[in-house]
């Protein structure tokens, strides 16, 4: 377990500091149960019971305590991974990575330790705390990529980077799901986490380059609805630069449309966004629909579905909306969208359990592996910013083969 140890040289934290920290703390907590966008600095100052005065001595604008907030929670992750590159073997490394996770989280849903604020919007902050908070997400994400050691296994550059976002976004997946779990069950799910990372989902070696013929050419439906193009366009720049950016001038200039034409399709912004979520969950279901009537094994039709899906983020037909945007829109409707999340998810976890009945997937947890495809799928988004070679030919074995058959796979070959 990651212990913080007092240097004696170091000086005792002034009054200032530790009121600026408690002020962090209580912000990551409501950033993470109210979402960035309805967080404000007279909620916060009301929480700890401060008029908004006394709390702009300590952060002036919102941006400023949205910046700070990140950039402890980037250095508390930073650590873990430090921590975690002084072990030699590989699937030690990785166990103890992911076991450190949960048992942070462990902690903080014991009220043991200060909530950190999760990774959602970071798009959502503006210049220059963008820049800042980038950055520093960079440089946490270079010493992730250190747990898979150049000259260790046979991985490319490529590789590399693809299984050190994978991991990442495994555990900032598990956020949602974990909840769910006693915390202290948490070590228990870690290490079942831990399992399907390493060694697979899929009970033997899955080619994913299409040489055996397996898994079929990605299905792509066209778009049915004119409507479509203004839900492909907000799509696209909430992903790419927030909800915040992704403003009703923005969309209508990237359509060369005015924004009388915007308003004649969409009555609000808000209810664009959750028009992007209805986009993208029928789009998931029809590959589901699409994968669950081949005529093949349950693993099978996992891949199938995961290819498309994947193969969808890589394409110009349009990515699926990242679930960062959930933080955009109000809680009810967020917990509804989390809601129709969850119920295409335990499609992939039906169709993982008749692969665990077919033999063509091994023994894991489903409750989790279900959880991970559908983790998986949704930051394939974001693939091509850490792996620029990363495309619609190479990003199934690149991002879905790992998970299919685990990193020690391809750590063997």
């Amino acid at each position: 377990m990651l212990m913080a140890i007092a240097d004696p040289d170091t000086p005792a934290p002034t009054r200032f500091e530790r009121r600026k920290e408690e002020i962090l703390h209580v912000a990551a907590a409501l950033f993470n149960r109210n979402g960035l966008r309805d967080t404000t600095l007279a909620i916060v100052a009301g929480e700890i019971g401060f008029n908004l005065k006394s709390l702009r001595y300590y952060f002036k604008k919102r941006e400023d305590l949205v910046a700070a907030a990140f950039l402890e929670s980037i250095a508390l992750h930073r650590a873990l991974a430090e921590d975690a590159a002084g072990i030699d073997q590989f699937d030690d490394r990785i166990r103890h990575f992911v076991r450190s996770y949960f048992a942070l989280q462990a902690r903080v849903r014991r009220g043991e330790q200060a909530e950190f604020v999760h990774f959602g919007d970071l798009r959502a902050l503006s210049q220059p705390h963008l820049d800042v908070v980038g950055a520093a997400y960079v440089e946490m994400f270079r010493h992730l990529r250190r747990l898979f050691k150049p000259g260790e296994c046979s991985w490319t550059s490529a590789e590399r980077s693809a299984n050190a976002h994978l991991l990442l976004s495994q555990l900032f997946w598990s956020v949602i799901w974990i909840d769910g779990y006693l915390p202290e069950d948490y070590g228990r799910a870690a290490d079942r986490l831990c399992d399907i990372l390493l060694n697979g989902l899929a009970g033997r070696f899955v080619d994913l380059s299409g040489a055996d013929g397996e898994i079929p050419t990605p299905f792509f439906d066209s778009e049915r609805l004119s409507h479509d193009s203004f839900l492909r366009t907000a799509t696209h720049l909430i992903n790419e630069i927030g909800y915040r950016g992704a403003s009703v001038d923005r969309i209508s200039s990237a359509l060369s449309v005015t924004k009388g034409a915007f308003y004649h399709h969409n009555e609000t912004r808000d209810g664009l966004v959750v028009a992007c979520f209805e986009r993208t969950f029928d789009i998931v279901r029809r590959a589901q629909d699409r994968a669950m009537a081949e005529d093949m094994n349950g693993l099978g039709r996992v891949a199938a579905a995961a290819v498309t899906l994947v193969g969808r983020q890589m394409s110009s037909e349009g990515a699926l909306l990242r679930t960062s945007a959930l933080t955009a829109i109000g809680p009810e409707l967020r917990t509804e969208m989390a809601r129709r999340l969850t119920v295409l998810t335990w499609r992939f976890a039906d169709m993982l359990n008749d692969g665990m009945t077919d033999g063509s997937v091994r023994v894991c947890d489903m409750r989790i592996a279900s959880e991970m495809v559908t983790a998986m799928i949704n930051s394939a988004q974001e693939l091509q910013r850490w792996v620029p070679s990363a495309d619609a030919s190479n990003a199934a074995t690149l991002y879905i083969g790992p998970l299919l058959n685990g990193f020690l796979a391809s750590a063997k070959r």
